[in-house]
């Protein structure tokens, strides 16, 4: 009995100091549904095993290539060839029916909307084509108001061509990229813009990311294949270094973003040795490349896991989302082997 009683007390101190497992995450996969996706889907990511479950579709709508959640709503855009089939929706989740139900889609009046933020009581659509960027009120039970839509002319025969909208770290601001134009602008107020920031001519800027600090800006160019860092300073963005991402000449960085401890930063690159660029991250913010992984075919939006222990791409022309292992320490990625099966997945968002 004695030895009973210290065999139990033995296994009661090992699972007691054990760590806890890991909880699956739920992450939601917009797609684009030219070939065999039929919207939105969703799957539980398991941390602990580094695998998926198999992907179930929760809403059917066209062409869900971004999308924005917040609290039991999800904004999607329909990214339309044209200005009528490009919209975007509200949908909100009922947990007792676990099921989604749309509450109003309205059109961005722009075409190929590729981008949805929320910020302030509004959503922005981002319309690549149309050149344009629309505001829409969020009602009081998460619908959508009319789209009211701001358009830019062309700037040295360049049309703009409008391709993300991302929320300052003063929590005041927005900051737009404008690929055509090589321009990055501040919107401070829904009608007031209060600067504009150009960059080399064919930069094309796409997607941005920002120090926890809120003093470091980091914007990806799509078509020279570089991550510009900027200051934020009140007058503007003030330039102090810009970076490869792209080295070999492929024109096609899609997507950026900083690992939660502010040490290293990630960048998508396609059309020619597709994969992920790393950087690490100096005190001043500055960069220094570090490592490249290759990717499945045309790697798009891609996001880290809260603990930051995995990196999920969602690589379009391979049909899949890969799962990458991230060393915290190097920032280094290494290719699991697993992969999530799906039809042009193209955006990565976790339901927290």
């Amino acid at each position: 009995m004695k030895y009973l009683s210290i065999i139990l007390a033995l296994a009661l101190a090992a699972c007691s100091s054990a760590e806890p497992v890991a909880e699956p995450l739920t992450l939601l996969i917009g797609t684009y549904t030219d070939a065999t996706s039929e919207g939105i889907y969703r799957t539980e990511f398991n941390p602990a095993t580094g695998t998926f479950s198999e992907a179930e579709l929760v809403i059917k709508v066209d062409n869900p290539s971004y999308l924005a959640l917040e609290g039991d709503m999800l904004y999607a855009v329909s990214e339309g060839d044209r200005d009528e089939n490009s919209a975007l929706n509200a949908f909100r989740y009922d947990a007792a029916t676990d099921s989604y139900t749309l509450l109003s889609r309205q059109p961005t009046r722009g075409a190929s909307p590729c981008y949805v933020a929320l910020h302030k009581g509004y959503a922005y659509t981002a319309n690549y084509t149309g050149g344009s960027l629309t505001r829409f009120a969020i009602m009081e039970d998460g619908s959508l108001g009319e789209g009211v839509e701001q358009e830019y002319e062309l700037k040295d025969g360049r049309a703009s061509h409008i391709h993300g909208i991302f929320p300052a770290p003063d929590g005041e601001s927005i900051f737009v990229t404008d690929l055509g134009r090589s321009e990055i602008f501040r919107i401070v107020a829904p009608d007031s813009e209060i600067f504009r920031t150009e960059l080399t001519a064919g930069a094309g800027p796409r997607h941005m990311a920002f120090s926890k600090d809120g003093r470091t800006a980091y914007a990806l160019n799509e078509l020279a294949g570089t991550v510009s860092v900027f200051d934020i300073e009140a007058e503007g963005l003030r330039l102090k270094q810009e970076i490869a991402s792209d080295s070999v000449g492929g024109g096609g960085c899609a997507d950026i973003h900083l690992s939660a401890d502010g040490r290293f930063l990630y960048a998508s690159n396609r059309l020619k040795e597709d994969g992920i660029s790393t950087f690490s991250v100096a005190g001043d913010g500055t960069l220094q490349k570090i490592g490249y992984t290759l990717t499945g075919i045309h790697p798009r939006n891609f996001t880290l896991t809260p603990d930051g222990e995995y990196v999920l791409v969602a690589v379009r022309d391979s049909d899949r989302v890969e799962v990458y292992r991230r060393e915290s320490r190097t920032g280094e990625l290494e290719a699991t082997g697993e992969s999530l099966s799906l039809s042009h997945p193209v955006c990565l968002k976790w339901i927290k």
